[in-house]
């Protein structure tokens, strides 16, 4: 073990849920992928009064954002079935992230299907598509 505790991403997990109670799909075929970023925009609050001749600005909103991941195409698999019939209808979804270890908490995310793409299709190489998610809140965890 490392002495920052590090550990490799093994046994993380991509997971879509639908419906009421949730539905889980475990999605196949994914070799990487990074957390949404909704970083939250700073808003100009600077006034005449300012102190010290300094900018002052406060937390704006987090924005939508845009989740992509590459992972494997496989016609008529589970994955594919559920995320072309999402792409297709819009319907709210919540997507789960889960990092490797003991202790990983997964975090959930509320969004839609705005993309599932099925890209590079050629004679050598694995069969891959490009899913995006708009992802509109986290949550959970």
């Amino acid at each position: 073990m490392s002495s920052s505790g590090a550990i490799r991403g093994k046994g993380s997990s991509v997971r879509v849920g639908v419906g009421d109670p949730v539905a889980w799909t475990k999605l196949a075929g994914i070799e990487t992928f990074d957390f949404p970023d909704q970083s939250r925009p700073e808003l100009d609050v600077t006034h005449l009064d300012s102190p010290n001749d300094t900018e002052e600005a406060i937390p704006g909103m987090r924005p939508v954002a845009v989740w992509t991941v590459d992972m494997h195409h496989v016609e008529g698999s589970a994955s594919e079935v559920l995320l072309s019939g999402l792409e297709d209808t819009g319907e709210p979804m919540q997507l789960e992230l889960k990092t490797g270890g003991a202790a990983a908490t997964p975090k959930v995310f509320a969004g839609y299907v705005k993309g599932y793409t099925p890209k590079g299709i050629g004679p050598k190489g694995v069969q891959m598509a490009a899913l995006s998610i708009l992802i509109q809140a986290k949550i959970e965890g």
